[in-house]
């Protein structure tokens, strides 16, 4: 089932395109068999370029645009020293000596690979004054690189600064069977790579969402599938980065989990806006616990009302406990819910969150932290919730690609 989901990014010109620009001056190299072109283009004179080839967005936020937007204001005849250009990819080059054109074509998934925020603080800066003084250098690698080689291309020439993990694993196409099962009204709020908008701002790190996954995969951790094993996801609250890069190396290991993107996001959003209601005395009077009663934060998904900000390290061993509902019929490729999880939460929360004030107070003495790093507070929570589940039963089932 497709519910949604797409590459990045939402730039205004996207691939495929070809692209007709006026230049003053270029020049031709071949360097171990590639075709470098080196034009240079006034700032009167530049247009648009597809960003789909970078793996990130631009940002007006961000301090080389900032000092671009001031270079181009005070002294644009300056901005050829003190920036290194555009980078580009195009699949051909047509240039036009006499007319001194160039045509410039863009496959899908080409373009900019560095220099985004150039592009934006030069179109922004044409917008409201003459910067036909400014200098802009292009260098346009012509080839038809697959889609794996633009990924690692474009994060090696983003060195201004790191580029995240999360953005290089967006071009590389490493979501889309993620996107493939997630409702749309959910996928848009995943922030996929760096920059991307989101509604109303609300979004949620692709990271998180990969911790999440993990924290139910029934093949790694303790569950019904898995009985053999106590081992728990609190990797997945203390090092987001070695889970993120764990995914990444075995991503059939997790295939499995993907079906039920949506249900767990309804169940952390259910656990978010209830966990108060007749929960044991003395939870939400802890200092960690914000009341947030009267004030307009909702969660990130649905936009359900928070009555208290529960933090992550709390959050985390409570939500996992409940991959103890999950079903997994590994033979006849299926996984689903023994039974509706946020039910399962609403029976168990007492038990479990008494558990977690208990160990929180005498045990960990308030050092909160301490709740994402002691796996045997996961395996508690998870044995709490393992009790109140009824394994007679059957909520939903998807089929698992095999």
């Amino acid at each position: 089932m497709n519910k949604g989901g797409q590459k990045m990014p939402e730039g205004n010109r996207r691939t495929p395109v070809d692209i007709t620009l006026s230049y003053y001056d270029c020049s031709e190299n071949n360097v171990n068999g590639y075709h470098i072109y080196t034009f240079y283009v006034t700032g009167d004179n530049y247009l648009e370029l597809p960003l789909d080839a970078n793996v990130r967005l631009p940002s007006e936020k961000s301090i080389p645009y900032k000092e671009m937007i001031e270079t181009l204001e005070k002294n644009p005849s300056n901005f050829f020293l003190q920036n290194s250009g555009i980078s580009i990819i195009a699949s051909n080059v047509t240039i036009m000596r006499r007319e001194k054109t160039v045509i410039l074509n863009f496959p899908p998934e080409t373009g900019i690979v560095n220099g985004g925020h150039t592009q934006l603080a030069i179109l922004r800066a044409k917008e409201q004054r003459d910067i036909s003084q400014a200098r802009i250098k292009l260098e346009v690698l012509k080839h038809n690189f697959t889609a794996e080689q633009l990924a690692i291309i474009a994060a090696s020439k983003n060195t201004a600064s790191n580029v995240k993990p999360y953005s290089t694993a967006e071009k590389r196409g490493y979501f889309l069977k993620i996107k493939h099962e997630m409702l749309p009204q959910f996928e848009k709020h995943i922030i996929w790579y760096e920059n991307r908008e989101v509604p109303n701002n609300q979004g949620f790190l692709a990271m998180d969402l990969i911790a999440l996954i993990n924290m139910f995969n029934v093949n790694n951790f303790q569950s019904s599938h898995n009985a053999s094993s106590n081992d728990q996801p609190n990797k997945s609250a203390t090092s987001k980065a070695a889970v993120f890069s764990e995914w990444e190396s075995n991503q059939n290991n997790f295939l499995h989990v993907y079906h039920l993107i949506d249900d767990i996001i309804n169940l952390q959003e259910h656990i978010l806006s209830t966990f108060y209601k007749d929960c044991p005395r003395g939870f939400t009077t802890l200092s960690v616990i914000k009341n947030v009663q009267g004030k307009t934060q909702k969660t990130i998904f649905t936009g359900k009302k928070l009555r208290f900000e529960l933090p992550k390290q709390f959050l985390l061993p409570m939500l996992a406990s409940l991959r103890a509902a999950v079903k997994h019929e590994e033979a006849n490729g299926k996984i689903g819910w023994y039974e509706k999880p946020e039910d399962i939460f609403d029976r168990g929360k007492r038990e479990i969150i008494s558990d977690l004030l208990k160990t929180y107070k005498t045990v960990y003495h308030n050092e909160i932290n301490r709740a994402s790093k002691d796996s045997s507070l996961w395996r508690i929570l998870y044995s709490d919730i393992d009790k109140k589940v009824d394994k007679t039963k059957e909520w939903k089932m998807y089929n698992v690609p095999r």
